[in-house]
């Protein structure tokens, strides 16, 4: 892009997709974050739907009004097992054949793991986003859904991180969630 005689680089992008219509939540964790690499730029988005093979084709067409280009861009699909394994192994399964420039992050029962763990080592398994939900109370009595609590969660960035890795040494399908490699492979930070 040229303007007044001067050649601009258009920056890369790092898009993240999340799961749903009216998804707020994870959409305002990271607004709270930014690229490591300041020749990218983060653009979230709600993909509209739940279904696994729909987001991926949602994602792609919104990507697509961004300019997107695949050598250069990178995508992350935020999608919840609801500990459902049918859903889990068809997400398993999607995820093979993607392209390299596309990745899930995958949350079981569902994102508020991420958030629980920026408190507790848990291997406890959860029936249901309720229960996960209700288990988070303890630590942020007055959660909803949608909500921005940046002030008591980014500082424990860290913390998050060792509890994710954690489950994964114990094998857990539920909980679990790879959102920490996010932040340990140094593709986002937080702003603060």
């Amino acid at each position: 892009m040229k303007k007044n005689g001067f050649k601009f680089k258009r920056k890369k992008m790092i898009v993240f997709s999340f799961e749903g219509k009216n998804n707020k939540t994870e959409s305002i964790y990271f607004s709270n974050c930014v690229a490591c690499d300041d020749d990218y730029v983060l653009k979230r988005f709600s993909s509209g739907v739940t279904d696994p093979i729909k987001m991926i084709a949602s994602t792609k067409s919104k990507r697509k009004t961004y300019d997107y280009n695949a050598k250069e861009d990178r995508t992350f699909i935020f999608m919840d097992g609801d500990n459902n394994n049918s859903k889990i192994k068809t997400i398993k399964e999607i995820e093979k054949s993607l392209p390299s420039d596309i990745k899930i992050v995958l949350c079981n029962p569902c994102f508020e793991i991420w958030y629980l763990n920026h408190f507790v080592k848990t291997t406890k398994s959860f029936l249901n986003s309720e229960e996960l939900i209700n288990e988070l109370k303890k630590y942020i009595p007055n959660y909803e859904k949608n909500k921005d609590y940046s002030d008591v969660l980014l500082e424990k960035i860290l913390v998050a991180i060792d509890n994710s890795k954690f489950q994964i040494k114990q094998s857990c399908i539920n909980p679990f969630n790879n959102v920490w490699e996010l932040f340990e492979k140094n593709i986002i930070k937080s702003r603060k």
